[in-house]
C-alpha cells in the first residue's frame, strides 16, 4: 500500500487518506481522478480494514465502472469479496431487486430501454389519441423527455394533468397515465423509475433505508458534476450524518444539464454537508501546457465557477491552431490534409479524434475520409443491443421469462408467415376471451388460434417447449438457439441473405454463453427463470458509452461522447455561431456557460495537438443562416494560438476588425439592395412569400404554402420581387 501512496502527489494523497468527513474532490481534466478513486478503495480495504463488499462506488457509465473494477482488481488481486462498483442505474436496479414488493413491483420485473418506450408510446398514441393529430407532431423522444422530467420531479400523472394549461400538454399528461398503466401490465419499469422508486423506498420505508445505510461503510460518487437532484437525494439518504462520503467531479465539465445535471450541486457541496471539506486536483498528466493555457483562459469567461487553473510539467508542444475555412467541404479537406501530414510525421490513425457539437456535422468528413482512403469509425451509430435482429432475439427470451404482450407481439412479427393482420386478429380474440396474448397462443385450445391462422402451430409448440428446454439445460444460449431455429427465424434470415444479421446472432450466442458461465445468483433460493431476467435487466442497463473505439482508425464523435476519453491529436470542428454554441443556447447566459464548458471538455481531451476549425461565409441549413465564426473564437486570447486563414497563415485574425466590418457592410449593401424587409417575393418552387429578415447573403422568407419560414440565398435565380 505504501508504494501506491508514494506514487501520489500531495493533493492526491490527501484525497485518498481523508476518510473521517464528507469530502469533495474537484478533479481537473487529466488530473488522475480514477487513480485516486481506486487507490482510495484500496486504502479503505488495506489500511482501514473495511470489508470490500461494504464499499459502494457509483459512476455514470459502464465503461467507467468497468475500468474502476479492473484497476481495483489489479491493485488488490486476491479479495475475498468485491466492492460494489457500478453505474447509478445498475445500483438502483440492485436495490429494487431486493425490495421490489415495498414499491409495488412484482418479482422478475423488466427494465425497458428507449427503443421499447418509443414502441409503447407509438402504440398508445395510435390506440387512444388518433383524434389528436397535433400530438403526432411531437416525436416520441420529446414525449419521453417530458414524462421523464415529470418523474424526476416526482410529479404523478394526476398532478401533471392538473398543472397543464394547454390541451396538448394535458393530452401528454393523459398519455403519461396510460403509459404508466401499460408498464404495470407488463411488469416493467423505465430508467427514470429506477431512481424514482428507490427514492420512494427510502423516503417511505425507514426500515429499508436503515438496512441500506448499514449495508455500506463507505460511499464514493464519480462524475459528481453530472448528478441531478434526485440522485443527490439518494446519496444524502445513504450518507447523512455518517461522514462516509467522497464525491469526485469537475464543475467545469458539467455538460449534461439537459439530462437534469445541476452544476450548483457540486459547487454548493459544503452547504449540504456543513462539515465537508474540499481538495482540488489541478496537476494535469495528459496535455501540454500550451493546450492547458488556452483551455484555462477560455473557461475563465464563465462566471458561475470556482477558480481553478490546471497545470502540467509538460512544457513542450505547439500552440493550438485555429483555422478559418470557406465551406464545410473545405473544412473536411483541411482536416484530411492535416491527418495525412500527421501520419507522415509518425502519428497513427488511432491517435486522432475529430470532435463536433452536432452529429449532423460528421457527414462531410465521412465522405472526404472515404474518398481519401482514411480509415475511420463513427461513434454514435446503432448499438449492438438496439439492432433490430438483437431486439427480436431478446424478445424470444422476454416471452419465455415474462410473457409480456410487447415481447410476444415482437416475436410474432419476426417469424415467417405472420403479419399485422394476423396479429390484430389475435389481439382482438385475446381481448374477447379476456386472456393474455401469450395464453391465447400457448395455453388455450389450439382451435382458437387455428381460426385466426394455420401458421401459428409452430410458434405455439416452440413457446410451449422452450420452458422445458431451459429447465433441462439451464443454459440461456442453448434455449434461445432452440427457439430461433425451431420457429423458423434463422431460416428467414438465411432466405433473405441477411448475412450480417446472422453474424449478430452468433455474437449474441457468444455473449449469452459468457453470461451463462459467469452468472452468480444473488440468492441461493433463486429460481432458474431469474437467470434470464437478470440477463435481460443487465442488457437494459447497458448505455451508449463510447468504448468501442477500434485500433488504427480516426474516430469521429460528438464532444459529449468524448467525455472521459483522451487522444494525442484532437480536431474540434464546426466552431460556428448557432452551431457551437447552438442556436437554442444563444439567448441564455446559463446555457452559454454550459456550451463553453462543452468546448472546454473538447480542448482538454488533447494530449499533444489541438486544431479548431470554423467556416465563414457559406450558407447552412443547420444554422439557418450564413455561417459565421462562433462568439467563442473571439474569447480565445490571440497570444495562445496560431491562426490559419482561408488562403494564408496569420498570427492575428481579428487584428483589423473595423476594416473587416466595413468590407462586410459594403458587401451587404451591394448584395441586399434588391430586397427589403416586408417585400413580397415569388419563388419558382415554393410560391409566394414575405421577406421577414435579411442577412449578409441570405434572407428569411415566410411562404404562404406549407413550407413555412425558409432561409433563401439573396442571389437565388429562382426568386423575383412581386410588384
Amino acid at each position: 500500500m505504501n508504494n501506491l501512496l508514494l506514487q501520489l502527489n500531495e493533493q492526491q494523497l490527501a484525497a485518498v487518506t481523508i476518510t473521517d468527513k464528507p469530502l469533495r474532490i474537484v478533479a481537473g481534466a487529466g488530473s488522475g481522478k480514477t487513480k485516486v478513486i481506486t487507490t482510495k478503495i484500496a486504502y479503505l480495504i488495506e489500511e482501514l480494514k473495511m470489508v470490500p463488499y461494504k464499499i459502494l462506488a457509483v459512476t455514470f457509465t459502464n465503461k467507467a465502472a468497468r475500468e474502476m473494477r479492473d484497476r481495483v482488481t489489479k491493485i488488490i488481486p486476491n479479495l475475498t469479496s468485491n466492492p460494489h462498483i457500478s453505474t447509478f442505474h445498475a445500483w438502483c436496479s440492485r436495490v429494487l431487486r431486493e425490495d421490489f414488493e415495498l414499491v409495488g413491483l412484482n418479482k422478475n420485473f423488466l427494465i425497458i430501454d428507449q427503443g421499447d418506450q418509443i414502441a409503447i408510446l407509438r402504440s398508445l398514441i395510435n390506440e387512444h389519441f388518433s383524434h389528436l393529430p397535433e400530438l403526432k407532431k411531437y416525436t416520441e423522444k420529446k414525449i419521453i423527455y417530458r414524462i421523464g422530467n415529470w418523474k424526476n420531479d416526482l410529479t404523478s400523472p394526476l398532478e401533471a394533468t392538473e398543472e397543464c394549461y394547454s390541451g396538448i400538454e394535458r393530452a401528454i399528461a393523459t398519455l403519461y397515465q396510460k403509459y404508466e398503466d401499460y408498464l404495470k401490465t407488463i411488469n416493467s419499469i423505465d430508467f427514470n423509475d429506477l431512481q424514482v422508486l428507490v427514492f420512494k423506498l427510502f423516503n417511505e420505508h425507514p426500515e429499508a433505508l436503515e438496512k441500506w445505510r448499514n449495508r455500506y461503510d463507505y460511499v464514493m460518487v464519480d462524475e459528481f458534476q453530472d448528478t441531478n437532484d434526485l440522485q443527490f437525494d439518494l446519496i444524502k439518504f445513504l450518507t447523512r450524518d455518517k461522514n462516509n462520503l467522497t464525491v469526485v467531479g469537475d464543475p467545469d465539465q458539467t455538460i449534461y444539464s439537459w439530462r437534469g445535471a445541476k452544476v450548483d450541486i457540486i459547487l454548493n457541496f459544503t452547504k449540504s454537508f456543513s462539515n465537508g471539506v474540499s481538495i482540488t486536483l489541478n496537476q494535469n498528466y495528459r496535455s501540454t501546457q500550451k493546450i492547458l493555457d488556452l483551455a484555462n483562459d477560455f473557461i475563465n469567461n464563465n462566471k458561475n465557477r470556482e477558480a481553478k487553473d490546471i497545470f502540467t510539467n509538460n512544457a513542450t508542444g505547439d500552440l493550438p491552431t485555429i483555422k478559418e475555412c470557406e465551406s464545410r467541404n473545405d473544412e473536411a479537406r483541411y482536416v484530411t490534409l492535416k491527418i495525412k501530414e500527421l501520419i507522415k510525421d509518425g502519428y497513427e490513425y488511432k491517435d486522432i479524434f475529430v470532435l463536433y457539437r452536432l452529429n449532423a456535422w460528421s457527414q462531410e468528413f465521412e465522405k472526404e475520409f472515404q474518398n481519401n482512403k482514411i480509415p475511420f469509425q463513427l461513434i454514435g451509430g446503432i448499438r449492438f443491443k438496439d439492432r433490430k435482429v438483437i431486439k427480436e432475439a431478446n424478445a424470444f427470451l422476454r416471452t419465455l421469462a415474462t410473457q409480456d404482450e410487447q415481447a410476444v407481439e415482437r416475436v410474432l412479427k419476426s417469424i415467417p408467415k405472420v403479419g399485422d393482420v394476423t396479429i390484430k386478429k389475435l389481439k382482438e380474440k385475446a381481448n374477447d376471451m379476456n386472456v393474455s396474448l401469450y395464453d391465447l397462443i400457448v395455453n388455450e385450445d389450439e382451435l382458437h388460434i387455428n381460426q385466426v391462422s394455420k401458421h401459428l402451430t409452430t410458434i405455439r409448440n416452440v413457446l410451449s417447449n422452450s420452458a422445458n428446454v431451459y429447465n433441462e439445460s439451464k443454459n440461456i444460449r442453448m434455449t434461445l438457439q432452440y427457439m430461433l431455429v425451431e420457429s423458423g427465424y434463422i431460416q428467414k434470415l438465411k432466405d433473405t441473405e441477411k448475412k450480417e444479421d446472422l453474424s449478430y446472432i452468433d455474437s449474441l450466442y457468444d455473449q449469452l454463453e459468457n453470461f451463462d458461465k459467469s452468472y452468480q445468483p444473488e440468492d441461493s433460493n433463486e429460481g432458474s427463470i431469474e437467470k434470464i431476467v437478470s440477463y435481460l435487466q443487465e442488457e437494459a442497463l447497458l448505455n451508449s458509452d463510447a468504448d468501442d473505439i477500434e485500433a488504427q482508425k480516426v474516430t469521429l464523435l460528438t464532444v459529449h461522447a468524448a467525455k472521459g476519453l483522451e487522444n494525442k491529436i484532437v480536431f474540434v470542428v464546426g466552431l460556428n455561431q448557432d452551431v457551437f454554441p447552438g442556436r437554442l443556447s444563444s439567448n441564455s447566459a446559463r446555457e452559454i456557460e454550459e456550451e463553453r464548458r462543452t468546448l472546454y471538455v473538447a480542448i482538454t481531451r488533447a494530449e499533444e495537438k489541438v486544431y479548431i476549425t470554423y467556416i465563414k461565409g457559406e450558407f447552412s441549413f443547420i444554422s439557418q443562416s450564413e455561417l459565421a465564426p462562433s462568439k467563442f473564437i473571439k474569447e480565445f486570447d490571440q497570444d495562445l494560438y496560431q491562426f490559419e486563414g482561408k488562403y494564408q497563415k496569420s498570427s492575428n485574425p481579428f487584428a483589423n476588425t473595423s476594416h473587416l466590418s466595413s468590407i462586410k457592410s459594403n458587401q451587404q449593401v451591394k448584395t441586399s439592395a434588391r430586397y427589403e424587409k416586408n417585400d413580397v417575393i415569388e419563388h419558382m418552387i415554393f410560391g409566394d412569400g414575405v421577406v421577414i429578415e435579411i442577412n449578409d447573403q441570405t434572407m428569411k422568407v415566410a411562404f404562404s404554402s406549407s413550407y413555412g419560414i425558409m432561409p433563401i440565398s439573396i442571389s437565388d435565380a429562382t426568386i423575383s420581387k412581386k410588384n
